[in-house]
């Protein structure tokens, strides 16, 4: 469909009650089209890895203790090995385990058992659709993960048609190389990035023509209660992506400095309820804490990736993991790097720009066992793929100023 017509049926400044009323058939007809089309993409990503010829190892000479956790040690069939090529046997054990009553089958001791849990939904969410039912998590998993790419594929289509573009952007999904990653290991990044974009599209009414500012008197208490869900969710799939809320808040703060008539007691109503989302996860790691009597700690990788998770200087490990890159890690940096830093220039919207630079900030943080392999870096970056490809897509003019500090139009006669 072409860019204007999407511009038309969603643009908020510009549509009517009526017009967009009777354009939302079309446009779910568009997002669902899109959704359906990445599922099965992503379906056949995940069906080529299992139509390979696989050696099952053999029980009888299997030596237990060689995974780094017990949940198919020695793996039986297929699906167990997919899930043992990287974190998706993490997110299985809290499929089958999600009161923490067996944090002993994660190997490391408490410190890396509280790290390798900080991330639950993913395994609760598995353990609900399995009606708990450990035999099933580890199809369910993989269905989960299916499930989860075409769910941030509909988001994004739907982000793209408030950005007055075609829902059929979603597709583009499919060029982040951390889709490919949890699609190819099992792994919550898809849902948690598609958590971001439902929170994003739950604050539309309250963007403005330029950057968006805060409007608040266009958002419902509905839609402000439902983005900090969102928001707050997304960080129990990966403590990194509450980022994006805390960013927004101070970007917030930033555009309404200048405004004398927010009094000292609204400035949390003003910009600062955003962090509240940060709320849910420091609880849960509190409860880790009491329950395995650690912080979390991770050691690094294993023997095979022995190194720090974090780097010691501004991408040192990033630097170090260059000598063994081959091309697939080339390519990878690209198309998350590259919409970034085209979406920058492109881009007039404050939020847009400091989500972009601080998710290249967090890069730079990165040690040697994340920058060493495509695997490591790119599903970390799946919001910075999101976020770049919406600052490319967004074309709003930028604010001349601080919003005034003039009221706006009452709630009733703005819908979104």
């Amino acid at each position: 469909m072409a860019d204007d017509a999407a511009a038309t049926a969603v643009a908020p400044a510009t549509a009517g009650p009526g017009s967009r009323r009777g354009d939302r058939p079309e446009l779910l007809v568009q997002i669902s089209m899109v959704a359906v089309i990445v599922a099965v993409v992503a379906g056949a990503v995940v069906f080529s890895w299992f139509n390979r010829r696989l050696a099952i190892p053999d029980p009888t000479t299997w030596e237990p203790g060689r995974l780094v956790t017990a949940t198919f040690d020695p793996p039986t069939n297929k699906v167990e090995l997919f899930h043992n090529q990287g974190d998706g046997q993490f997110y299985v054990h809290m499929a089958q385990d999600p009161f923490l009553r067996q944090p002993e089958r994660i190997q490391g001791g408490p410190s890396e058992q509280a790290y390798r849990l900080q991330r639950p939904l993913y395994g609760w969410v598995g353990w609900a659709l399995t009606l708990g039912d450990a035999g099933r998590a580890a199809w369910v998993m993989v269905g989960l993960t299916v499930a989860s790419v075409a769910a941030l594929a509909a988001v994004v289509a739907a982000l793209a048609a408030r950005l007055g573009r075609s829902p059929m952007w979603g597709l583009a999904i499919l060029g982040f190389p951390g889709i490919h990653v949890d699609l190819l290991r099992c792994g919550p990044e898809a849902l948690g990035t598609a958590l971001l974009g439902l929170a994003l599209l739950a604050l539309a009414p309250a963007w403005r023509v330029g950057p968006w500012g805060v409007d608040r008197h266009r958002l419902s208490s509905r839609r402000l209660v439902a983005s900090l869900l969102c928001f707050a969710l997304a960080g129990l799939t990966r403590e990194s992506f509450l980022a994006v809320p805390v960013v927004l808040s101070a970007v917030w703060w930033w555009q309404t400095r200048a405004r004398r008539s927010v009094s000292a007691g609204g400035w949390f109503r003003s910009w600062g309820w955003p962090l509240v989302s940060v709320v849910p996860f420091l609880v849960w790691v509190v409860v880790l804490r009491l329950a395995l009597g650690a912080w979390s700690q991770g050691s690094g990788g294993g023997e095979e990736l022995a190194g720090e998770r974090m780097a010691s200087v501004p991408f040192g490990g990033l630097v170090d993991a260059l000598s063994a890159w081959r091309v697939g890690e080339a390519l990878s940096l690209l198309l998350i790097v590259g919409p970034a830093l085209l979406g920058v220039v492109r881009s007039r919207s404050l939020e847009w720009r400091s989500l972009i630079a601080v998710h290249v900030g967090l890069s730079a943080t990165f040690g040697f066992v994340v920058w060493y392999t495509w695997v490591g870096f790119s599903r970390v970056l799946l919001p910075l793929s999101l976020v770049g490809l919406l600052a490319v897509l967004d074309h709003r003019a930028a604010s001349p100023g601080p919003a005034p500090a003039a009221p706006d139009p009452p709630v009733s006669t703005r819908r979104g």
